[in-house]
């Protein structure tokens, strides 16, 4: 089944890329859609990507926390409700103001009657020692995406892929272990806390799903 899922809108436009649409271009004309000859941060992040209904069967976002705030790469807890006013285009906090961005799952989720999954999700942890405040801001991030009232805000949202690795990030310039289940002590907390109504992928998948 075909599926679109972009990432967070928060810091939209990224800025610098390789591929950066160059003014006076069509695809800057399309990415401009508040019409004011310039891309930034009011305008939409998701709508110009958006292949249409017909193309579409499952939407998603992949959603993470990274941290509070730029220059990343501190081990941070997540702020209470972060994961939910994301995925709805309500966040305001230690990240900054990201209300501009649109409601993902009003919008193309429960409006267009689709499916919604988050496709990637963890929480940012650097390894450094403190075994015990690493596995607290993972913890605090699983428990917000896994919580009763994520089921009952979202009852379109019928996925979750855990980012299960370990790997280098260049916005961090470091390891950052995604990982829920790399030692035996955040492994088990991590399936003490996941509700009955999570149901697993297949066996040998390299990240962990819930459907319902």
């Amino acid at each position: 089944m075909p599926s679109w899922a972009p990432n967070y809108g928060g810091g939209y436009p990224f800025i610098g890329g390789a591929f950066a649409a160059p003014d006076g271009s069509t695809a800057h004309t399309v990415l401009d859609t508040d019409g004011d000859g310039d891309v930034t941060s009011v305008d939409d992040p998701y709508a110009p990507y958006y292949p249409g209904d017909e193309y579409v069967d499952w939407v998603g976002m992949s959603l993470y926390h990274w941290g509070s705030a730029h220059p990343w790469g501190e081990n941070e807890m997540p702020e209470s409700g972060k994961f939910a006013a994301q995925l709805t285009g309500t966040y305001v906090g230690l990240g900054g103001d990201d209300t501009a961005v649109p409601d993902f799952y009003a919008d193309y989720g429960s409006a267009r009657g689709k499916p919604v999954a988050i496709p990637e999700t963890a929480a940012l942890v650097v390894p450094r020692g403190d075994d015990v405040g690493e596995r607290a801001i993972r913890q605090a991030w699983w428990q917000q995406v896994f919580a009763e009232e994520t089921r009952a805000k979202f009852p379109e949202l019928h996925l979750v892929n855990w980012f299960e690795w370990v790997k280098f990030e260049p916005e961090v310039n470091d390891n950052v272990a995604w990982s829920a289940l790399d030692d035996t002590t955040t492994r088990q907390a991590f399936i003490t806390d996941l509700p009955r109504w999570v149901h697993f992928g297949p066996v040998g998948c390299d990240e962990l799903s819930r459907t319902r």
